[in-house]
């Protein structure tokens, strides 16, 4: 892999530009009347009662007032339930009846639903990115730290082959089959390091092992109704997500792996650039990997902002850049440009 000059951060807002649903609109979009995602497997049941239970939300109401709460936090909830082996009244993590795990895999698969239909046909922003920095030779020496779990920015890389090959920083099963996925050259490797997991890794927790589904959302939401069993083991294999805020989840061998490859791309990088990414205060495994770059390694690099888009209040951008120059030692490196993630993917900052 070649040095890396430039890292490139890919928040909800960029992912947002393609007609992805936000985190916090992720459940209206999904259970909206008309939406077309069908009400009919066992899953989409559980999570209408859950809802109801836990939120005391009707699914099934059109009204526009109804108030969902936003992915992160649902997950979270229960993600720290089974970490701490904890139950709900009515919904148990007991082995024999795994309620709780069953409902985070069936919301794993209503954001792949979403995600799946709503990015059917992107407006090809990723695409137009990293066609430019291919046509300006700075594909090589740019790595991306991805904070989604849609798969934008992995199919515009994926496109660009055989020129380029994507290389996510860890090893997938498919490596070891014949005309399946290879491993990444390293001389024609582009970095793309997905903190918080992606929904196109299948990973095996019986056997720790990891499997790339490329290009498509749609052969994870087909496991809500058709399970599909481990290659190599034959246990049940489950889409890898954690929230950004649920530091347990980066015990997981494979995200821990890629959180040291992205300390070291950043070490090294001349300019950081955060698009469609509003900081968030409760996101903070990304705020100590920065921090720990920023103090342990010299020269610092500079910080560009890009997330402004159309409708967006001034109040709004001035809270955000505050966020930025509050938590960045060296305030007169940060720079916050009222430029949106589409403007940038046409054309680099002066």
């Amino acid at each position: 892999m070649a040095d890396i000059q430039d890292v490139i951060f890919l928040g909800a807002g960029a992912s947002a530009s393609e007609g992805a649903p936000v985190q916090k609109d992720l459940f209206r979009e999904f259970f909206r009347p008309g939406g077309g995602y069908g009400r009919r497997t066992a899953g989409i049941a559980r999570l209408a009662k859950f809802f109801q239970d836990f939120f005391g939300l009707d699914v099934r109401s059109d009204s526009p007032g109804v108030l969902f709460p936003s992915f992160e936090e649902t997950l979270g909830v229960l993600e720290i339930a089974i970490d701490r082996g904890e139950s709900f009244r009515g919904y148990s993590v007991a082995s024999q009846a795994p309620d709780v795990q069953t409902l985070k895999e069936d919301l794993i698969f209503l954001i792949a639903l979403v995600l799946n239909r709503t990015l059917m046909a992107p407006k090809g922003h990723h695409r137009d990115l990293v066609r430019r920095l291919a046509d300006e030779g700075r594909l090589l020496s740019t790595a991306f730290i991805s904070l989604n779990y849609d798969t934008l920015i992995d199919n515009a890389l994926i496109g660009l082959h055989p020129d380029f090959d994507v290389d996510y920083g860890v090893e997938f099963t498919n490596y070891s089959r014949e005309r399946d996925w290879k491993v990444p050259r390293q001389n024609r490797a582009v970095a793309l390091y997905k903190l918080h997991g992606s929904l196109n890794w299948l990973y095996c927790p019986t056997c720790i092992s990891l499997t790339l589904t490329p290009r498509e959302h749609h052969k994870v939401a087909a496991l809500i109704d058709h399970p599909v069993p481990c290659a190599q083991c034959g246990m049940p294999i489950v889409p890898i997500i954690t929230p950004p805020s649920y530091l347990k989840g980066m015990k997981n061998y494979f995200l821990q792996q890629i959180m040291h490859r992205s300390a070291d791309v950043l070490k090294s990088a001349r300019r950081i650039v955060f698009c469609g990414y509003s900081f968030p205060a409760a996101d903070l495994l990304i705020r100590y990997l920065l921090k720990r770059i920023e103090l342990n390694y010299d020269p610092r690099p500079e910080i560009v902002v890009i997330n402004s888009y159309e409708g967006k209040d001034g109040e709004s951008k001035r809270r955000e850049e505050k966020r930025y120059r509050r938590f960045f030692r060296n305030k007169d490196q940060v720079r916050y440009l009222d430029m949106s993630f589409s403007d940038f993917c046409n054309c680099d900052v002066d």
